[in-house]
């Protein structure tokens, strides 16, 4: 059953948004019928501006309408201003149904057997006087299940979204507390931990008020859809006291739930096109061990699977070629990106001799056909940047993957360092190869770069003790390096489809 929606007549500001908005694009339409046909492709409307600026959302009219609301209107809600303010930043208008919470529920569920994972979503509302946590458990759920079975079979009794209100944590100190951690947490060689008080805050206001629940319920993947200026924390330093969200849960991050592509595919079997540039182009800072990097991935991790392009090959008319031959579900791009405040043609991914602009990504990955089936499933930025903090900036970050057209996009929040970057992708795809889900696979290369299995020693990386990746002497690799430290990891987001 869909969710009737009202609420636009009262929140946005223009009465232009009753002919633009009357609905929201789902994504393949029915996303909860994961099992059954494939949906149809979106409908989803030509861009017509650069956005910013065709509707206004009075913010206070928004919150005192999602507060007052039932729990299963307030997710509809959100779910629309998330769609509204993501077609805004890219200038294009979604349209079809909002998902029920019962048929993100029973998507959840459904995604569970298929895969082993067991998921739960978490909205995260940063209202003026509080913050507002919806979290939608798989069907079958209860308060204190007593089941012995990861993944819920029934769809009968189910624990109705669960809503808490967390008053202590105003608009104003929230987000203070998120700027306070990201600054923090990437400035580390003179911070050192102090990232800890406020990551450890932030948790104690989004995710601990859920912990009974989630353990009942056997949950091991979080998914949040989070507010305006909480789409840039790196979700995955959040921690509890002891130990970081990654220790318990995968995490990803979603615009929303029916801008989402939830279908499952074993993305193992995808075709990897490895882009990449090392050398210094269009006044771009070298990074030499993207050749490293990409060397790796289609030379022994996916040998036999993928194409790369390199320097003065990674050009668009060689993308373009090599993808009019052939299908590829992987598209993985080692060179700089940016996602800029502004104008969308401020944001971009470099390649060889011209950059993809931000407001030229949807009509590159329409002539590529991305989203035709089968679908590209992930895109793969392995060296871009945010402007942390900002709406728009983190906006084109949140809406990477609706704009190309992609099931995921994986990209970092910050610039890492060429070394962490290496690092975290080859252990990433290592993982991705022989457990084919994407949220799992980055969460094991996090996990191995904060053990301290993943480093530099010797100027070889490491993987494991008995997974060894030589570097060549030219790139000056350092002897030793640690990657322990959150600021190497952490800035990794799956975006989109967790699977």
């Amino acid at each position: 059953m869909k969710l009737r929606r009202s609420f636009l007549v009262t929140v946005l500001s223009v009465a232009l948004v009753l002919i633009l908005f009357t609905s929201v694009n789902a994504q393949n339409r029915n996303q909860s019928d994961v099992t059954g046909p494939i949906p149809e492709e979106p409908n989803i409307t030509e861009p017509t501006t650069t956005g910013g600026g065709g509707i206004e959302i009075d913010r206070t009219i928004f919150d005192r309408n999602f507060e007052s609301a039932p729990v299963d209107q307030a997710v509809e809600q959100f779910e629309e201003l998330q769609a509204v303010e993501i077609g805004e930043r890219y200038g294009t208008s979604f349209y079809g149904d909002v998902a029920s919470t019962k048929e993100i529920a029973d998507t959840l569920r459904n995604l569970c057997q298929q895969t082993g994972q067991n998921a739960a979503l978490l909205y995260v509302t940063s209202l003026q006087d509080k913050l507002d946590l919806i979290l939608i458990l798989p069907s079958g759920a209860t308060q204190s299940s007593a089941s012995n079975s990861k993944c819920l079979n029934s769809a009968t009794a189910n624990l109705e979204p669960i809503r808490k209100n967390i008053p202590e944590a105003k608009h104003s100190l929230v987000q203070k507390t998120a700027q306070d951690f990201r600054q923090k947490i990437t400035n580390f060689r003179n911070e050192k931990n102090r990232y800890l008080v406020p990551s450890q805050q932030l948790y104690q206001w989004i995710v601990a008020p859920f912990e009974t629940t989630l353990q009942a319920n056997k949950i091991n993947t979080l998914i949040f859809s989070m507010d305006s200026g909480l789409r840039s924390l790196p979700i995955a330093a959040l921690n509890d006291g002891k130990q970081f969200i990654i220790e318990k849960y995968s995490v990803a991050l979603i615009p929303s739930f029916s801008l989402t592509d939830t279908r499952f595919a074993p993305i193992a079997q995808s075709q990897v096109l490895a882009i990449g540039v090392s050398e210094s182009t269009e006044d771009q800072v070298p990074l030499p061990f993207a050749g490293v990097e990409i060397s790796t991935l289609t030379n022994q991790i996916w040998r036999g699977q993928s194409q790369s392009l390199l320097n003065n090959t990674s050009t668009i008319e060689n993308l373009k070629s090599v993808s009019s031959k052939q299908k590829f579900g992987i598209i993985h791009l080692a060179t700089h990106g940016q996602f800029n405040p502004g104008e969308l043609s401020q944001s971009y991914i470099q390649l060889w001799n011209e950059k993809i602009r931000l407001n030229q990504l949807r009509s590159l990955s329409q002539e590529l056909k991305w989203s035709a089936e089968p679908k590209v499933e992930m895109l793969v930025l392995s060296a871009c940047t945010t402007a942390l903090g900002n709406d728009e900036a983190e906006l084109g970050f949140a809406g990477l993957a609706v704009q190309a057209g992609v099931k995921t996009a994986l990209g970092s929040l910050w610039y890492v360092s060429d070394e962490g970057s290496l690092a975290l992708m080859t252990k990433f795809y290592d993982e991705l190869k022989t457990k084919s889900l994407r949220s799992l696979a980055l969460r094991e290369a996090q996990l191995g770069m904060l053990k301290g299995e993943v480093r530099i020693q010797d100027g070889k990386l490491r993987l494991a003790e008995n997974n060894i990746v030589p570097l060549p002497p030219e790139i000056d690799a350092p002897e030793n390096l640690t990657l322990s430290h959150p600021y190497f990891w952490s800035a990794f987001t799956v975006v989109g489809n967790w699977n």
